[in-house]
Order: C-alpha cells, then sequence, then structure tokens
C-alpha cells in the first residue's frame, strides 16, 4: 500500500468533501415504531444527501426520532418531536412509538381522555440503520423493545455488516432466543460480527469509538441540531451541547488538596534544612573533637616513651 493510499485511508473520516466523508447512511428500517405498524418501513439514502417530505401527520417526524432514537441512545440527552419546532417535550416517547399512539379520544360522561393506540404490550418494535464509509467498512446499528411483565426491556446492537429486520428478526420472541440465533449465526469462530448491549451508556460509548467521533458529546450535539429551528441563545447552546462538561466544584477541591500536600511537602524540606543547619556545627566540633583526642593518645605515648 503506497502513502497516498494510507494517507487516504486516514483521513476518508474526516474529509470535507460531501460525497465522501465519515459514514453515512445507507438504508434505515423501522417496525412498529409510532404510526409504522406490523410491516417493515424503510428509506434508502445510499449515502446521498436526502430531502424526507410528506403530508401533515404522515410520519416524518416520526422517522426522524427513530434515527434520533438509534444515534442518542440516552433518553436524558434526547428530545423527540423536535423536527417539527414543538418545544413542549413530553408529547412523545419511547412507550407511545412502540405502542403506536395516534390521539386521544373523549368518551361521553367523562372528564379525561383515553389514549387510542395500535399495538398493545405483547409487541415488539425494531429500529435498524446502516451505515458505510469509503473504505467500505460497514456498522449497522439497531435497537430492539418488547415488553416483559408490562414494563419495556431494551436491546441494544451494533453490528459490523449488513443486516435487515425481515431476515433477522422476523422470528421474535420475548425470551432472548432471537438474540442467540443472531449470536449463532454471525458470531463464528474467532469473528465477532455483532454485539450485544443492555444498556444504553456502553452502547454509546461503543459507537462513539467505532464512528470516529472525538466525544460523546456529539450525540446530543446531533439531538439539538435535529432541532435547530428551536435554537435560543447561542452562548448557552455552545455551552450546553459542544464544550464538556466538568466539575469545577470537584476540580478546585482536589487542586485545592494538591496544593496543601505541596505546602505541606516545602515545610517539612524547610524544616528538615534548618535542623541540618542547626546540625552542622555539632558535627564539626565532634569532628575537631575527634581530632584533638588522637593527638592526646600520641602525645601520652610520646611523654611515657621520653627520656628525662
Amino acid at each position: 500500500m503506497n502513502l497516498k493510499k494510507i494517507l487516504s485511508n486516514m483521513w476518508s473520516l474526516f474529509s470535507t468533501s460531501s460525497d465522501t466523508s465519515g459514514f453515512r447512511l445507507q438504508y434505515m428500517e423501522v417496525f412498529n415504531w409510532g404510526t409504522f405498524d406490523n410491516q417493515i418501513f424503510k428509506i434508502e439514502p445510499k449515502g446521498n444527501n436526502s430531502l424526507l417530505t410528506g403530508a401533515n401527520g404522515s410520519g416524518k417526524t416520526t422517522f426522524i426520532d427513530a434515527l434520533l432514537t438509534l444515534l442518542v441512545p440516552l433518553s436524558s440527552d434526547r428530545f423527540y418531536n423536535q423536527s417539527s419546532g414543538i418545544q413542549k417535550k413530553g408529547d412523545r416517547s419511547e412507550d407511545s412509538y412502540v405502542l403506536g399512539h395516534y390521539g386521544d379520544v373523549q368518551e361521553e360522561g367523562r372528564t379525561g381522555t383515553t389514549t387510542q393506540k395500535l399495538r398493545e404490550k405483547n409487541t415488539y418494535s425494531v429500529l435498524l440503520a446502516s451505515f458505510s464509509n469509503t473504505d467500505e467498512k460497514v456498522i449497522t446499528l439497531f435497537q430492539v423493545r418488547s415488553f416483559t411483565n408490562g414494563v419495556m426491556k431494551r436491546t441494544f446492537g451494533i453490528a459490523y455488516k449488513t443486516i435487515n429486520i425481515q431476515s433477522d428478526f422476523s422470528n421474535f420472541d420475548a425470551k432472548g432466543n432471537w438474540k442467540k440465533r443472531l449470536d449463532k449465526t454471525y458470531n463464528i469462530a474467532n469473528k465477532k460480527w455483532i454485539e450485544f448491549y443492555d444498556g444504553p451508556t456502553k452502547y454509546a460509548e461503543r459507537m462513539r469509538e467505532r464512528f470516529g467521533m472525538r466525544s460523546i458529546k456529539a450525540l446530543s450535539l446531533f439531538n439539538q441540531v435535529v432541532g435547530i429551528k428551536v435554537l435560543g441563545d447561542l452562548d448557552e447552546f455552545i455551552k450546553t451541547n459542544m464544550l464538556e462538561k466538568r466539575d469545577a466544584e470537584n476540580e478546585y477541591t482536589q487542586l485545592k488538596d494538591s496544593f496543601t500536600t505541596l505546602i505541606n511537602a516545602k515545610n517539612d524540606i524547610d524544616k528538615a534544612k534548618e535542623q541540618i543547619k542547626q546540625l552542622e556545627p555539632i558535627d564539626t566540633i565532634a569532628k575537631e573533637l575527634n581530632i584533638i583526642e588522637k593527638d592526646l593518645t600520641v602525645l601520652q605515648a610520646n611523654k611515657e616513651k621520653a627520656v628525662y
């Protein structure tokens, strides 16, 4: 491999060319997500810039929120329905998307409303998006959601090859045999093509590493960029989404403790120097005394030998 090709491979991830930069979305699939019910819906940008259009209520925001869910797994960093410009949080949630909430009705004689939904808690939902770069490396993100005893369970995964919902997730079971089947199919010998994660934190960190992101902050920044139309104060936006969060109080405490340790060490050194300084005259006198004692011994011996 020549130097030019090596450099090309090194910098292809951060290329500024719009048709080659980074990992680009090849295709995305959703199953049982929002009003996309009981069949697989797919888009295929194939790495190109794409425009998603449709009438109001056709599912544009729902699809964007599916992609947002795949790329921003921590719910604390994610705000659904931003692309529509609605600033009120809580309108949509993972549960409402999985169950297919589509409206509220008020029953006659009652003051409250009843949420209408397409699915019950015996369903499951799959989100999947496959990316690749100019080095022909493939990363496919997928998330599976189902309910156990009425509580939603989430499984996160990263595959290093192209997979799809139809062939790899159609025989789903809540007991987890689907995961064992995928593991047996793709993780053979010493090569692991699929990794599973039970929590969003490790999944997010692995995704950051594989996509070459410099910081996990890139995920929350992507969430904010989706809703850029509701951008408020620019300084606050940069501070919150582009700068690493720092624990100033803890850093100050550590700095203070280190400074105290250094001061104590300096005082101990100064004390030791002063002690040595005060002991030096004693040492000098002791050496002189040893010399005098030796001289006295010699003189005494000469005296005893001398003639009167």
